[in-house]
């Protein structure tokens, strides 16, 4: 082959592998996030701040509830749902007095702020911790722990525990035993090891069962040679084995028991299928952060963001390669620019405007937070930049307060309830 040739073909090599590039991703704030833009440019108050769109929050509680029908009560999971105002607001729409908790702290902050509400611990508290609930809980409160607090128990050693701790205190303790369906995170493994305990519990009077609790969250997960509906039913099976275990002990169990569990990653299984169950706990599934991207969620929408001001825009440059930035930036135009924001590090990814991305290659940044991004965003130190949390458990409590949405309008404000 002649050398002419040979370069010919190089140089279509290259060709092709220039028109391979990336393409700028960069796009502007959609029509719902500019008016959000705009909002916080002239009502922001120039700190990240935590949004949730109340026309959103109402359409997944609506949703839940129509699937819901009345025929499974409903306990909201206070950890996802950290706030008091969001609470009591959730807590008048889908009319219950149910809350899940998982912190000792927020449960004495739920006895104080909902005296009439009915409290299931989610996990178990270590005794010490229990005791510290009652050394801090108001005398002149209405609220009644005798009648309005469960204790999770997941073992025998724990269940000694809560009775010598009842003993102590002089009072009784309700409790709910945590069974294993299948999750593998511990709580009572087999309906010969829950008859075990309640053997044990005979000798406990201070403890009062109310019923069991088991949470699925793995079904929502199972793998592709799992069949999914297959799963929830092996699941149910083993917890209707646990009822039948628990009934044979009648001087123990109640008459109307307690049988919690789903989840915001189940509750659709329990609300479409015959299910052990008589209640079901969900938080998150009402603010859909991007973690409950399942397709048994696909109907609800994200309710929640995180707001950024953007401090700077430089260019794309990194340290020690800024000679290499033009090559960098024409070879990918998703580089070209650098946008830093005010704070960082949430467990959360950029959504508007589009094409943002986190700048591996620099790092994460909890106090200026770098994005890259192409020039279609058209971003300037005036704007905000919308992040979509993953979780919403836990990154309400990294703000002191929500600011609400109503028709795209900022219409007022939520304090949060950390966890400590």
């Amino acid at each position: 082959m002649k050398r002419r040739h040979l370069l010919g073909l190089g140089a279509l090599g290259l060709l092709g592998g220039w028109a391979l590039r990336p393409t700028d991703r960069g796009r502007e704030h959609d029509a719902y996030f500019a008016e959000l833009n705009r909002q916080l440019q002239r009502d922001g108050e120039g700190i990240p701040t935590l949004l949730l769109d109340l026309d959103r929050l109402d359409a997944n509680t609506d949703l839940l509830a129509a699937r819901l029908g009345g025929r499974l009560q409903l306990r909201l999971v206070t950890k996802s749902l950290a706030s008091t105002g969001l609470l009591e607001y959730l807590a008048k729409r889908l009319q219950t007095q149910r809350f899940m908790v998982f912190y000792q702290p927020q449960l004495n902050r739920l006895a104080r702020s909902f005296p009439q509400a009915d409290l299931l611990l989610g996990k178990p508290m270590p005794v010490a911790a229990a005791l510290n609930f009652y050394r801090q809980l108001a005398h002149h409160l209405d609220f009644d722990p005798d009648r309005q607090v469960t204790w999770l128990i997941d073992s025998q050693q724990r269940l000694m525990q809560y009775g010598e701790l009842a003993k102590a205190l002089g009072r009784p303790l309700r409790i709910a035993l945590e069974i294993d369906v299948g999750l593998e995170r511990g709580g009572f493994a087999t309906p010969q090891a829950l008859a075990q305990a309640l053997l044990q519990l005979r000798q406990l009077p201070a403890l009062r069962l109310q019923g069991l609790m088991g949470y699925d969250a793995h079904v929502a997960h199972s793998p592709p040679w799992q069949n999914q509906l297959r799963a929830f039913s092996e699941t149910d099976e083993r917890y209707r084995l646990f009822i039948s275990s628990a009934q044979g002990f009648s001087d123990l169990w109640p008459a109307k028991p307690l049988l919690n569990g789903a989840g915001s990653l189940t509750y659709l299984l329990h609300s479409q299928q015959e299910t052990s169950l008589n209640e079901v706990a969900v938080g998150s599934a009402l603010l859909k952060p991007a973690e409950r991207d399942t397709p048994l969620l696909k109907e609800h929408q994200p309710a929640l963001w995180i707001a950024s001001p953007v401090l700077k825009v430089v260019d794309g440059a990194l340290p020690y390669l800024q000679p290499l930035q033009p090559l960098i930036s024409a070879w990918n135009p998703n580089r070209e620019n650098a946008y830093y924001l005010y704070g960082g590090r949430w467990p959360a990814q950029p959504v508007s405007p589009a094409g943002l991305d986190y700048d591996e290659l620099y790092g994460r940044s909890a106090n200026q937070e770098r994005l890259v991004g192409g020039r279609g965003t058209r971003l300037t130190s005036n704007d905000w930049v919308f992040l979509r949390p993953a979780i919403s458990e836990g990154v309400l409590g990294d703000f002191s307060e929500i600011r609400l949405l109503r028709r795209g309008q900022l219409v007022g404000r939520w304090s949060t309830i950390g966890d400590s």
